[in-house]
Order: C-alpha cells, then sequence, then structure tokens
C-alpha cells in the first residue's frame, strides 16, 4: 500500500511540475515551498508542522516553554492553510522561518530536509504524510506526535488500510495523546505501551499572560476602585446578562453589609452602554464610567476596548459572559491564564471543552441561576469555597511541558 502511495504521489508530482515550477518562478512563494526549493541551507533544531489556526495554536505554547529551557532554539513552522501561515507569523520568533508544508512527494520532501537537516521533527495532532514520515525516520529523525488524536470517523478509515498504517506509526518515535480513547484508537495499529504517554489537550496551556501588582493598582485606580473593596469584573457581556448581574450585586450587598463590592461590566460591544446605563438607573444603582473614577459609584462600566485582560487581573473574581443567555461562550480562559478564579453559566456550547477543563482543575465554576451565581461568589468572598489560582507551575507540570522536555532531549545541544 505504501509503494503504491509512494508510486501515485510520484505521478502527481510529475503532472503538476510544470504548473508549480511556472508558478514558483513568477514569485508565487505557496508554490517554492511546496516545490521543496529554499533558497540556500538553513538548518534548524526542530521542524514543527501545524496544518492550521488550531494547532498553531498549540504549536506556539510549545515554542514557548522550550525557548523558556533554551533561547536558542530554531525552528522552521510549516502550515497547511493560508489563515494558518498568517497565525504562524505571529508566533515565529527572529531567527524562525515559516513556510508552507511540502508537497508530499519524495522530490520535494528531500530537497526540503536536505535544506533544513532538523534534528526533530513534531506534528501537531491528526496530520499524518507517510512520504515525509518515512524520509525523516530513514535519515534518523526522531518523529513526535503532540497533542495527538483520531476521531472515530478517522479511524474507521484508517482501519481499511491497517497494514499501511502499522508500517507509517512504527517510524515515529513518540506519542502524547489527549485522550485514552486516541491512544487506544492508535493502539489498533500496533503503537506500543512505551511510546505513548496521555497527558491531556496542550490547547489549554497559554503561558500566564504577564501582569504585576502595579498593573493590578493601575487598572483598579483608573476604575475608582479601592484596595479594600472586592472587585467583580464581568466581562464579554451580551443582552440580557446586563439585568441579571445588577440583580446579583444587589443581592450580594444585601447580605455582605459590611464589605464594600464593586462590580465592573466590560459589555462584549462597547455601542451598548447607553443601554446598560438605562438598566443602573432603572435597579436605583449608582454608576461611573471607566477612566471617571468614583469612588461612590456601585457600578463601573467601561467603554474601551483592549484592556479586558487588565481588568481580569485586577479582580477579586470574574464572570465571563454570552453564558447566561444562549449564545454559546465567550473566551472562559481569560481570566484564568491571569490568574483570577472565574465564573460562567450554563450556555456553554462554544467553550465546552474549555468549561470542562476549568472545573476538572478549579480554576472557577459553573453555575446555572442568578440565585446560583450569587451563593457562589458569596461562599468565595467568605471564603467557604476556594478556588485554585492558576500558576507558571501549572505549566511547567502540562501536557506541554512533558513533550516539550521529551523534545529537548532529542536536541539536547541546542
Amino acid at each position: 500500500m505504501l509503494f503504491l502511495y509512494r508510486l501515485l504521489t510520484q505521478l502527481v508530482y510529475i503532472l503538476v511540475l510544470p504548473f508549480a515550477q511556472w508558478k514558483a518562478e513568477r514569485g508565487f512563494f505557496q508554490w517554492r515551498d511546496r516545490l521543496g526549493w529554499h533558497s540556500s541551507s538553513t538548518n534548524c533544531h526542530l521542524w514543527l508542522h501545524a496544518s492550521s489556526v488550531g494547532e498553531v495554536k498549540v504549536i506556539s505554547y510549545l515554542l514557548h516553554y522550550l525557548r523558556s529551557k533554551q533561547p536558542d532554539i530554531k525552528a522552521m513552522i510549516t502550515v497547511m492553510t493560508t489563515t494558518g501561515y498568517r497565525a504562524a507569523g505571529k508566533i515565529i520568533g527572529e531567527h524562525d522561518i515559516l513556510h508552507y508544508l511540502p508537497l508530499d512527494c519524495l522530490p520535494a520532501v528531500r530537497k526540503t530536509l536536505d535544506a533544513i537537516q532538523p534534528q526533530c521533527l513534531v506534528i501537531a495532532e491528526t496530520e499524518i504524510w507517510p512520504n515525509l514520515v518515512c524520509e525523516a525516520y530513514n535519515r534518523q529523525i526522531p518523529i513526535v506526535q503532540v497533542n495527538g488524536r483520531m476521531s472515530e470517523r478517522a479511524f474507521q478509515k484508517y482501519r481499511w488500510v491497517q497494514s499501511a498504517m502499522q508500517q507509517l506509526l512504527a517510524n515515529y518515535d513518540r506519542f502524547y495523546f489527549k485522550t485514552d480513547a486516541d491512544a487506544r484508537r492508535y493502539q489498533f495499529f500496533g503503537v506500543p505501551d512505551n511510546k505513548i504517554q496521555i497527558v491531556g489537550d496542550m490547547k489549554f496551556d497559554a503561558p500566564m499572560l504577564p501582569h504585576s501588582a502595579g498593573r493590578k493598582a493601575e487598572i483598579r485606580y483608573r476604575a475608582g476602585v479601592a484596595d479594600e473593596d472586592f472587585v467583580i469584573v464581568a466581562g464579554s457581556t451580551r443582552p440580557g446578562e446586563e439585568k441579571l448581574l445588577l440583580q446579583t450585586y444587589q443581592a450580594l450587598t444585601a447580605s455582605q453589609q459590611e464589605q464594600s463590592i464593586r462590580l465592573i461590566i466590560a459589555p462584549r460591544h462597547i455601542e451598548r452602554i447607553d443601554e446598560i446605563t438605562q438598566l443602573c438607573n432603572d435597579a436605583n444603582l449608582t454608576y461611573a464610567m471607566y477612566e471617571q473614577p468614583d469612588k461612590t459609584a456601585s457600578i463601573i462600566l467601561v467603554d474601551r476596548m483592549g484592556i479586558l485582560n487588565d481588568l481580569y487581573g485586577a479582580a477579586d473574581i470574574a464572570f465571563v459572559g454570552g453564558t447566561l443567555v444562549d449564545i454559546g461562550g465567550h473566551n472562559i480562559l481569560e481570566p484564568v491564564w491571569m490568574g483570577t478564579p472565574v465564573l460562567f453559566g450554563p450556555y456553554t456550547s462554544n467553550v465546552k471543552e474549555a468549561a470542562q477543563y476549568i472545573i476538572a482543575h478549579n480554576y472557577g465554576a459553573q453555575v446555572s441561576s442568578v440565585e446560583q451565581l450569587t451563593t457562589t461568589i458569596i461562599a468565595y468572598l467568605t471564603k467557604s469555597v476556594m478556588f485554585a489560582e492558576r500558576t507558571e507551575n501549572d505549566i511547567l507540570s502540562s501536557p506541554t511541558a512533558t513533550a516539550g522536555d521529551y523534545i529537548l532531549s532529542k536536541i539536547s545541544h541546542a
């Protein structure tokens, strides 16, 4: 089967070569990359392949970790899509190079490997390119799959070429899987236990966002918030949620009269500020705008973009919108990356895996109603419930770190 694949790809290469050369010679760099045309040899420690945007994010976390250990690592990143190329362009370092993946034909693969001469090939998630895998193995280049997964649908398709899959997967040096189910599907094709580690999903391993005590104090000052105030930041709120949050605030202040509580609301769309001020008026709650400090105002409204992460970092607890109304949720991980516990409602169809991750690590909680939101905040405020604060130590023991340490062992002289 692999022989037939190699023969077929060679025929395809011969057929497309005239067109590809014509495009490459006229400056279409995608086709230069596809053909393996590199202007000069550029040795890299790592070849990292990420198909598109999601895989690029995983690779970015891996690169961040690797560079925290060995800053001089040089990597080539390859992608399949234009959106992936743009995303990868934002994460590459000064000495890295970015290309489209060469055609999986031996001439293009060999030219690329000759030019790059990587010490390790790292492939994110699901992609299997037979000629690339076999050629790297023949050159004794370790092949590592990170964030490995295989859907049931893909598994059923691969069963039709079971023998070829067994031969291909035998060429890999190590697999790092997201789940037990993914590992079992690969084991069906003969991957031995000593090549497998089930480490979880790397896509949640974003590094901690930069924040400091000084920046936290500055943000609270601009909001008119005192050091002793208990601050709730509600970010990316949607229509219908602000009214519920104001009800929650009223219940909190009625219950906790000895504690000064302030609510900062940053709506998803700042053009709704007038609508939210009317809700405050209807609820007889005083409000002020961010950067117009009023230490007597109960509610602080944010009418500017680009500071939500800073606001989360200045909060005692956060709520992320689109979850108390049937929107599906916005990025509930942003507060976690700032080290702030997060609460969110029952509507999490857009962020289901993130919600599971947060609950599993006790970085926050899911609530089903205004009443539960209120009682959860009170429990946290009175320290009858404690949440974990994500720290750099969590990253050091993360799936990314586990895979990263193994990869570093393959390029230890970097």
